[in-house]
């Protein structure tokens, strides 16, 4: 890839309290020695070490500011509105991308002309970076959306024309933000899928998806979004506990057919040398 075919990519990482897992996610980003790398941190006011941590990387940030925000989308678009880059993507305080993900989103966004979405899958790490599972989901077109979507948040770059079109991030939500917004992208295009493991999601006690799928639940606000995203995108007959299962195993099978197919072991190969060749 030559040098002018680096688009520079924006990422923004929110952070409140991260102090324990900040550092990692920070180095997974400027690690990547992408040329044309613009990295923001919106701090909301931390009052643990994460600012030290911080100012330890500045030189490698665009911009930084730790202040008091409304919370993590209102976080998340307030680095948006600083981006220069055509292509976004956020990446939380306790997650972590893998290295050669930048190069790769690179070069999917040079050969996909008028695509606007790109994701990967993702490992789940939890807090000591042990892998405990995988989300790993077949390609669909956007038709298919209420039936197989499940797009891992940190491993999706979209660019910023989509991203201000459509609106940006909702800053009432808190939990469900992200489904909100791909089911947005939706109504606009389709998505591309990189079948390769992008980036790492960490799982921890004070994660949020604990607070809205973890057995107790304990969180009332993200139960309440929970509900209002699947009566604005879902329906009544796939919220059924039979329907979702039938659902799940055809996302099963989908996925066996699509490893096994020549194309994607191709496809696989062409990213495995992507990678190693930067």
């Amino acid at each position: 890839m030559k040098e002018l075919n680096y688009p520079k990519i924006t990422i923004v990482t929110p952070s409140y309290n991260q102090e324990e897992f900040l550092e990692r996610t920070i180095l997974s980003v400027i690690n990547q020695n992408y040329p044309n790398l613009e990295y923001i941190i919106i701090d909301g006011g931390s009052t643990d070490g994460s600012v030290d941590i911080i100012k330890k990387y500045e030189e490698h940030l665009s911009y930084w500011v730790s202040e008091p925000d409304d919370g993590q989308s209102h976080a998340i678009n307030k680095g948006f509105d600083r981006a220069t880059g055509v292509i976004l993507n956020w990446l939380n305080s306790d997650d972590v991308l893998y290295s050669g993900t930048l190069h790769l989103i690179a070069h999917y966004y040079n050969s996909h002309k008028g695509e606007h979405v790109f994701y990967g899958d993702r490992t789940i790490l939890d807090k000591d970076d042990r892998v405990i599972g995988i989300n790993e989901g077949p390609s669909f077109k956007k038709w298919e959306s209420k039936y197989f979507l499940k797009i891992p948040q940190e491993t999706t770059f979209f660019t910023k024309e989509l991203y201000f079109k459509v609106g940006g991030l909702n800053n009432e939500l808190h939990y469900t933000m992200d489904v909100d917004l791909w089911n947005r992208f939706l109504e606009e295009c389709d998505f591309v899928h990189i079948p390769y493991f992008l980036g790492g999601y960490r799982e921890h006690y004070l994660s949020k998806s604990i607070e809205v799928f973890g057995p107790n639940k304990r969180n009332d606000k993200a139960v309440k979004e929970v509900k209002r995203y699947q009566q604005l995108y879902g329906s009544a007959f796939g919220r059924k506990p039979k329907v979702r299962k039938l659902f799940f195993i055809a996302n099963q099978l989908r996925l066996i057919m699509e490893k096994s197919s020549k194309k994607r072991r191709l496809e696989i190969e062409r990213i495995r040398e992507i990678i190693s060749g930067n």
